[in-house]
């Protein structure tokens, strides 16, 4: 894509806020050419779902004060009961999750 297909087709101005305008829709257009399987956005999907759970499982580790060991593709925490039952929830009755 070149810099004058940005705005695609919406008329932010000119200036700082035309410039931002631009970009920032550049953000939503990159998202629907990834959903339509045209584009890989240059932070997918599978990287923010591994960066977000690293920094979720730092803050579990800091919540029961100790290094942990998690078995990614089991999700669990394999060391430590305490840090494992901070990853689930259990619910009240009729407000459970099923599947």
């Amino acid at each position: 894509m070149n810099c004058l297909q940005w705005n695609m087709y919406w008329d932010f101005g000119s200036g700082q806020v035309g410039d931002m305008g631009s970009h920032t829709m550049d953000i939503a257009w990159n998202v629907i050419d990834a959903c339509k399987g045209n584009l890989k956005t240059s932070c997918d999907c599978e990287y923010s779902g591994n960066m977000i759970e690293t920094m979720l499982l730092g803050l579990v580790a800091y919540r029961v004060g100790k290094k942990i060991a998690y078995d990614g593709a089991a999700g669990r925490v394999t060391d430590n009961p305490d840090a494992e039952a901070l990853l689930r929830r259990t619910y009240r009755p009729g407000w459970t999750l099923n599947g």
